[in-house]
């Protein structure tokens, strides 16, 4: 055997060795990339879970915060128009006629008797309370009408101003005026 079939063996083993070495590189090379592309499909699917979640998350938070808002809007309007309500019994109660206020003042009289009261009232209503009882008459207070019932010595109060009549009913009432002005 000569030199050159001995350099020819192990150029030719060589290059056997550098195939086989390129192919096992190539394997590998191809089993790593499948891991790769599974790992990376398993991370793609796991990020995508987790973004949905969040998207989920997100979504529930918008529609409550949506939700607690239109409430909050609801319970501002409902307010308004309740508070809209008692200013417009408070002006048809200014507007009484001199008639109607009568009539009422001489109802809400009636519970002056007994002990020995005063009489306070709006200035509209003063001259009729003057002439049409025999309680003194002890000055003006600023309300829509009606009148203040004061005993002699200071201790008992009665206040029967239209006023506070309607804010009692308004209170008393609160729940049945909201049935009426919003029917479900």
């Amino acid at each position: 055997m000569g030199l050159e079939e001995v350099v020819g063996d192990i150029e030719a083993a060589g290059k056997a060795s550098a195939e086989a070495i390129v192919r096992e590189a190539e394997q590998e090379r191809g089993r790593l990339l499948s891991e790769a592309r599974a790992k990376a499909g398993r991370l793609s699917g796991e990020r995508l879970k987790e973004a949905e979640r969040a998207l989920i998350q997100l979504r529930a938070r918008e529609l409550s915060g949506a939700e607690l808002e239109v409430k909050r809007l609801r319970l501002s309007m409902e307010t308004e128009l309740l508070e809209a309500a008692a200013a417009g019994a408070r002006d048809r109660v200014a507007r009484l006629t001199p008639a109607q206020d009568e009539a009422l003042l001489r109802a809400l009289l009636k519970r002056g008797e007994g002990p020995q009261y005063g009489i306070y009232s709006a200035k509209r209503n003063e001259a009729f309370l003057r002439t049409s009882t025999p309680l003194p008459y002890k000055g003006n207070i600023d309300c829509l009408g009606g009148l203040v019932l004061e005993s002699a010595d200071g201790t008992v109060r009665i206040d029967l101003t239209y006023d506070t009549i309607l804010r009692d009913v308004v209170e008393r009432d609160l729940w049945e005026i909201h049935k009426v002005l919003f029917p479900k």
